[in-house]
């Protein structure tokens, strides 16, 4: 009789034991069933978040005399994207972070010219803070190099002249590649800084595909246009002189050959579809280089970042405007 009762207690333990046991295989299943199911809803919702289109617009606001206008807020600005109004899910005045590429064609016999632009672009990065950014590429007829500082005028000289550098050695060509160098950088906020006559006429790029890659590429284009010596008709008296091409009428202090004014206007539509500006200096010196490049910085540091999420589902061109209301 003690040993039955003795089988019946341990019969009872393990029917127990195997029942808790089922128990907490079943809770534990269901725990991973329910992690599975939480995390496959978490991929899922990344997915959407990843694959979300987000526009973001650096804005510039002038009033009517030019000057910047500061302190506007979110409800002031409105978006549109092909006349449909936005939600804005992204607005900031802060001074965030910028990428800068500079992009400088290198006229090898005009060496006090390069010693202007370097200099004025010395002082351009020297007012760059530590979280900025940026690059600098040089070409010539010879080839091209790309830097993280800005080097001397001997050493830019001395490595187009006697140094093989390889890579693009014409405009369309230089600007693509600092175009995908500048795509990399994490920063919100990227421009490019172009100093060039605007003439091209041995890139494997052509100026169609160069225009719809700076259409795509998030990035502001800044110009400043200078003389080629060789075309440069009054490069006896160290001067750059402008011409507004648009215009039919009025006095002017020379006329600009075909090519020149080709160049010019390359210049302009390149900033123009990216949302940038052209530069002409009218004397060649250090002083006016440094003051554009001065303008620019400045303008990069007082623009408004909007940004909205795009529900487009073609793959067209999209026309986006931007309105903002008076102030009182």
């Amino acid at each position: 009789s003690g040993l039955r009762n003795l089988k019946s207690e341990v019969l009872d333990y393990f029917m127990r034991k195997t029942a808790y046991l089922c128990l907490t295989t079943v809770l534990l299943a269901a725990t991973a069933l329910a992690q599975s199911i939480s995390t496959t809803q978490a991929q899922q919702d990344d997915k959407v978040v990843v694959g979300t289109n987000l526009v973001t617009l650096n804005v510039i606001v002038t009033d009517s005399k030019g000057r910047y206008v500061k302190g506007l807020s979110r409800d002031q600005f409105d978006v549109y994207d092909n006349k449909v109004k936005q939600q804005i899910a992204h607005f900031s005045t802060d001074a965030s972070p910028v990428s800068i590429g500079i992009v400088c064609e290198i006229h090898e016999s005009a060496t006090e010219k390069t010693r202007a632009m370097l200099a004025a672009i010395k002082q351009f990065t020297s007012t760059l803070r530590s979280e900025d950014e940026f690059f600098f590429l040089a070409f010539s007829e010879h080839g091209s190099f790309v830097t993280d500082f800005v080097p001397s005028a001997d050493q830019v000289l001395d490595h187009l002249q006697f140094v093989k550098p390889g890579g693009p050695s014409s405009l369309y060509d230089s600007i693509y590649l600092g175009a995908d160098r500048l795509k990399k950088s994490h920063n919100l906020k990227k421009a490019l800084l172009v100093i060039s006559d605007g003439q091209d006429t041995s890139s494997i790029h052509n100026y169609d595909k160069l225009r719809n890659r700076l259409r795509t590429l998030d990035a502001q284009l800044y110009a400043i246009g200078i003389a080629d010596p060789k075309m440069d008709q009054l490069a006896a008296y160290r001067r750059w002189f402008f011409e507004d091409i648009t215009r039919q009428g009025g006095r002017r202090s020379f006329l600009l050959d075909s090519d020149a004014a080709i160049g010019r206007a390359v210049l302009a539509e390149m900033s123009r579809v990216s949302g940038g500006a052209t530069y002409f200096p009218q004397t060649e010196s250090e002083s006016e280089l440094a003051g554009i490049c001065t303008q620019i910085a400045l303008e990069l540091r007082q623009q408004y970042t909007v940004g909205f999420y795009s529900k487009a589902t073609d793959n067209n061109w999209h026309r986006v405007k931007v309105r903002v209301t008076k102030t009182a």
